[in-house]
Order: structure tokens, then C-alpha cells, then sequence
């Protein structure tokens, strides 16, 4: 019997509100999430969300081109060294202890930096733990560094809300089921806004009907 497509969603930004990350992590659907790790409640939610055996990743915060965007506490910085991007990796990844990977907050300046990326797969490696590109730039280093440390990895496919507005996020769902189709698999992120929440709950399953949906760590290559 032919297997379905394969579908991860992840929430991403997860920590800042206690109210809608409850919400989302009660969903049945088969979500990832990626906690900001210095948000309020990160820590709270992601020991919910390790409790009901969601994939958990680190959000690592990664500097912009765009400097209108306020950065989170340890954003890794294109000027900072390698001892530095070790030093803010590791403290990272120990704010949110249950994670198995980890992925880019923002990051449009940051990931285009190779060498910046290499210390941050590294210590990633060390740990075992996987990494998603977010893909905020076409020409992100992250997916190609983590191949070339033999690191397990994959690559966001479709943002699901640019748009903050139920009707528009269920079109993306069915296009990221229509991606899948044709291609195997396939990964789209969301946030953990009302609209967000919306969607899947009023659109959700019937978009995602055609394909299996999946912690992301099945989709990892």
C-alpha cells in the first residue's frame, strides 16, 4: 500500500503567551513547536509539550538585515566570534533541555554567514541534536553547512501566516498539502497567533486530509 505524503508543521516563537501556547499544544494534530528560549513561559510550555511527546526544538535568535526588528536576549551577531556564537549556543540550547533540535529565529544576516553557521552546527553536533533552516533569506548557509558536517536536517518550504487572517493561512495549508503531494514531503511554519489557531482548527483537517502529518524529525535527511 502507497504511503501519504508527509507533512510537518512547526510553531515557532513559542513562550511569550501562556494562554494560546496552552492552546496550541492542546491541538490533537501532530504539531512541532521551536521555543524562543529566554520567552517567560518557554520553559513551562516546552515541558508541556515534551509531556505530550511533540518534536521540540530551540529557536535560536539569528540577526536580520532589518534593523527595525527587536532582537532577543543572545541573538547571535554577525560581528560576534566563534568562542562567542559557542557561548550563546550552548546557554540556548540549555534554557530548553527537552529539545531535540533547533532552528533560526529571524537570522536574514546571520545564516548567510558560513562560517558564523559552521560553530553553530558544531555545537549543535556535539549535542546531537538536528537542525530546520527557517529560510528567512534564499541564500542561507544553514541547510548547506548541516549537510556538509553530516548533520541531520531539513528546510522550511511555506511561511503559513504572513498574512494574520484564518482565510488566507487555510490557502496556504492547502498549498503546502499540494507541495507535498508533488514532492514527498513537506514543512510550513506557523506562530502561535489567534488566526494561526484559527485556521487549524475551522480548516486543519481537511486541508491536511490527503497527507500524514508529522513531527519534523521525520523529515529530516
Amino acid at each position: 500500500m502507497a504511503t501519504r505524503p508527509m507533512v510537518a508543521i512547526i510553531i515557532d516563537d513559542m513562550g511569550y503567551s501562556l494562554q494560546l501556547g496552552r492552546q496550541f499544544l492542546q491541538l490533537e494534530s501532530r504539531l512541532s513547536f521551536s521555543f524562543l528560549p529566554h520567552a517567560p513561559h518557554a520553559g513551562e510550555l516546552a515541558r508541556l509539550a515534551h509531556a505530550s511527546g511533540r518534536d521540540i526544538l530551540v529557536h535560536l535568535p539569528m540577526e536580520p538585515k532589518e534593523k527595525k526588528w527587536r532582537l532577543e536576549p543572545e541573538t547571535l551577531l554577525k560581528a560576534d566570534g566563534p568562542d562567542r556564537i559557542r557561548e550563546k549556543v550552548e546557554a540556548m540550547l540549555a534554557a530548553i533541555p527537552h529539545a531535540a533540535g533547533a532552528s533560526n529565529h529571524m537570522g536574514s544576516l546571520f545564516t548567510e554567514n558560513a562560517q558564523g553557521m559552521w560553530v553553530v552546527i558544531e555545537t549543535l553536533k556535539a549535542r546531537g541534536l538536528y537542525f530546520v533552516d527557517s529560510a528567512t533569506t534564499p541564500d542561507s548557509q544553514g541547510l548547506a553547512v548541516a549537510r556538509r558536517l553530516h548533520l541531520p536536517s531539513a528546510r522550511r518550504h511555506l511561511f503559513l501566516d504572513n498574512e494574520h487572517e484564518a482565510a488566507a493561512i487555510c490557502r496556504q495549508l492547502h498549498q503546502l498539502t499540494a507541495l507535498a503531494q508533488r514532492q514527498g514531503q513537506a514543512i510550513g511554519i506557523g506562530h502561535p497567533n489567534q488566526a494561526m489557531l484559527t485556521a487549524l482548527t475551522q480548516c486543519g483537517k481537511e486541508a491536511l486530509q490527503p497527507v500524514e502529518l508529522v513531527g519534523v524529525s521525520r523529515l529530516l535527511h
